[in-house]
């Protein structure tokens, strides 16, 4: 009877060890799916590195899943919006805002929400790298580790340029128990015209919780919805002051041209100008002799100014300042993920900061010298 025993855990653990990734993930999958509701809390990490220096952020993003449908929502990220996969499409949209977007879905394939979007991988090439125990708490389940080669791509970037996956693994630590990821690390090396560029992205469940009964709001659109876009629209001015007059300033953590770190909290007690523009703009380039007026007359009392040239390749912006020199910190948006309400639609536009951080005016178009050191001095700039 013991020799049986003992055979039929032998023949059970060669099982085990022969089966594929591919096999075991599917089989995760299924545990997942056979949940009635949960809801999961992740802390999100990216780091960007190229030759130009590195820049990190870190955000939340909460999900919530029951019967097959599933809502995102993103915590102070930086051009994430909500969305909701109601059963049929995915929807996205801002809070606050009545504009959605709808993508419709393969029948075949339903859409799945970050971190668990899986499908551009090669399985083929997974690996299983071990199992422990998922640190969970109370009850400690087992957890495995796969790490999957993400599948090469190029997409166009330019006429004639292309941006291409050059190299990326995927890291997965799954509870056995349940199918649900308790961490996920995305490394890849994608090269541009701009530069090779390694993206570290991480996921950490930091709660998790099973519920009986999602109320079912969660996966519709607010009330307030009630119009479909094709694009969800750029920030104005008018809506900055609307929405975070008065309010903390959504932070930047960027790069400028010479690889130097720019960020907003690096400012604190001083008043902030940031000018979003680009060299093909004729008003910005009117502006542009303004704003290195003021800031050479006031960059070494109380104000700092930050240029972002909005979507335009380094070389074009650097054969610009050539002949129109800006002493100021410049930040090329192509290279650098700017918060969504700094992800204007029209340029110049000009957004001010006070010493405490806060926002008090933004307002767009050509402004001049005098109208831009008015604005500066009604939230105190010390001027002559």
């Amino acid at each position: 009877m013991r020799l049986m025993v003992f055979i039929g855990m032998l023949v059970f653990g060669l099982q085990a060890e022969a089966q594929s990734p591919a096999d075991l993930w599917n089989q995760l999958k299924a545990k997942r799916e056979s949940l009635l509701s949960f809801h999961e809390e992740f802390e999100v990490s990216r780091t960007l590195t190229s030759s130009q220096g590195s820049q990190s952020r870190k955000w939340q993003i909460s999900i919530d899943t029951a019967m097959g449908r599933w809502r995102e929502t993103t915590i102070g990220g930086f051009s994430a919006p909500i969305r909701i996969f109601d059963g049929k499409d995915t929807l996205s949209f801002e809070e606050g805002a009545s504009e959605y977007t709808r993508v419709k879905n393969s029948k075949n394939q339903a859409p799945l929400p970050a971190p668990y979007n899986f499908e551009a991988l090669e399985w083929s090439r997974a690996a299983e790298r071990e199992r422990s125990p998922c640190g969970l708490q109370p009850q400690d389940h087992t957890c495995v580790v796969l790490d999957i080669p993400v599948k090469k791509w190029m997409r166009p970037e330019t006429n004639s340029h292309f941006t291409h996956l050059l190299d990326g693994t995927v890291r997965a630590k799954v509870d056995i128990e349940t199918g649900l990821l308790i961490a996920v690390r995305t490394v890849q090396t994608v090269e541009s015209s701009n530069c090779v560029c390694v993206s570290d992205i991480q996921y950490v469940l930091k709660r998790q919780s099973f519920k009986t009964n999602l109320d079912a709001g969660l996966f519709e659109l607010p009330a307030g919805n009630t119009r479909e876009v094709k694009q969800l629209p750029r920030w104005t001015a008018s809506r900055i002051k609307d929405q975070l007059g008065g309010k903390a300033a959504p932070e930047i953590v960027a790069n400028d041209l010479q690889g130097m770190p720019v960020s907003l909290s690096a400012f604190k007690g001083k008043i902030v100008l940031l000018d979003f523009w680009a060299t093909w703009c004729p008003p910005c380039r009117t502006d542009a002799p303004s704003l290195e007026k003021l800031y050479q007359k006031y960059g070494n009392k109380n104000l700092s100014i930050v240029g972002f040239s909005v979507e335009e390749d380094r070389k074009v912006v650097e054969k610009f300042l050539k002949s129109h020199p800006a002493g100021y910190p410049i930040v090329v948006t192509s290279e650098n993920e700017v918060p969504r309400p700094y992800q204007v639609g029209v340029i110049p536009t000009y957004v001010i900061i006070d010493e405490n951080g806060l926002v008090q005016a933004a307002i767009q178009g050509d402004q001049g010298f005098s109208e831009l050191r008015k604005l500066l001095q009604k939230v105190g700039l010390e001027t002559d």
